[in-house]
């Protein structure tokens, strides 16, 4: 459960959805949640009541697992059968164990990783030599996970493809007060994201500044937590010309009903990210009725479909073009939303649960 712990990147949102939906099910599985972060107590409100905390900083024990099959925390596990790792930190443990794998980003782009993060590997590693089974939630990652960790293991029963659900936007829809009155009723492109670097808001920002002069009413919004590209960010959004600086609006964090209001009133979303996993905005766009200009990269096109228009994403003159062709073509933009509501009908978090119940059965060596 830490990922459910501070704000929420898409994982903690996963985690939340998948114990929600493995709860639901008739004769699902009994769940044992579990923290690895001794501050964990501090934030017991954002877990399960029942959860158990590991009281060893993860700082700690990701030095550790990254070089030994110590410290074990079986003993704070009891009486659970099978060990799901939600979020790459595969414990070391007698259990079988299933770790989640969402994208290989600290193996492709370690460059673009914190030395935490990059961590990752070295653990992932020593889980798959220990005879742990690997989850994600797209093919493009299934592949990955194969050409780096071992060709064969699909094959031998020891990684599994489940998607992912799409994140409930709520019912409420409330704009942040903030940018509601930056906006003041003007259409806007909405980028979501953390503001790192393979998310790609620089290019972004340097394709708004190219179709701006053509749409002088024009916003672009970039709606999520702060992070290490800022500066980079920043320093594109000085490059773009006299005043068309202050049409891009960094809104920070927003709740889940700014998120709601965001989607629903924006104009189109863009998600130029050079690299992904899944890609739940996108998702999320579809399922709000708003078109997509979105990276021909990673796992996005499999997410996507035929469903958005997809772009070369360090291009800025091909970005520009496309939100600029999608602004202007109303059949266009209803033909795309028509498609990303039948598109978001592939995705259930029901169906993520049942099959990962069915995996945790044949895992303890119960008939699935």
């Amino acid at each position: 459960m830490t990922p459910l712990l501070g704000p929420r990147s898409g994982i903690g949102a996963a985690v939340a959805e998948i114990v929600t939906a493995l709860r639901a099910l008739e004769a699902g599985p009994d769940l044992v949640p579990y923290t690895l972060s001794a501050r964990a107590r501090l934030q017991r409100d954002s877990v399960p009541a029942t959860t158990r905390f590991v009281p060893i900083p993860a700082r700690v024990l990701l030095r550790s697992w990254v070089r030994a099959e110590t410290p074990r925390i079986d003993r704070w596990l009891s009486p659970a059968g099978v060990l799901h790792a939600t979020n790459y930190l595969a414990p070391p443990s007698r259990l079988p164990t299933l770790v989640s794998v969402y994208d290989c980003s600290f193996v492709r782009y370690p460059e673009l990783c914190t030395a935490e993060v990059r961590a990752f590997d070295a653990i992932i590693r020593r889980a798959v030599a220990r005879g742990a089974t690997l989850h994600t939630g797209s093919e493009f990652v299934a592949g990955e996970i194969e050409e780096i960790y071992g060709a064969g293991l699909r094959a031998a029963g020891r990684l599994e493809v489940i998607p992912l659900g799409i994140p409930a936007l709520g019912d409420a829809a409330i704009m942040p007060p903030n940018i509601a009155t930056a906006l003041a009723g003007a259409p806007f492109v909405l980028a979501i994201g953390t503001l790192e670097p393979r998310k790609n808001f620089a290019h972004l920002v340097g394709a708004f500044g190219a179709l701006a002069t053509h749409h002088p009413d024009l916003r672009l919004v970039i709606a999520g937590n702060d992070g290490p590209a800022r500066r980079e960010v920043d320093a594109a959004i000085a490059r773009l010309p006299v005043g068309v600086g202050e049409r891009v609006l960094l809104a920070g964090a927003v709740t889940d009903a700014g998120r709601r209001a965001l989607l629903e009133q924006a104009t189109l979303l863009a998600y130029p990210s050079i690299y992904e996993g899944f890609g739940f905005p996108v998702l999320e766009a579809m399922t709000a009725g708003v078109p997509v200009v979105a990276a021909r990269a990673g796992s996005i096109p499999e997410v996507a479909g035929d469903a958005a228009v997809l772009v070369e994403p360090t291009n800025e003159d091909a970005l520009a073009h496309e939100i600029d062709r999608l602004i202007g073509d109303e059949s266009m933009r209803a033909e795309l939303v028509a498609r990303g509501r039948d598109r978001v009908h592939a995705f259930s978090w029901d169906h993520t649960a049942r099959s990962l119940a069915s995996c945790y059965r044949r895992l303890a060596g119960q008939p699935s």
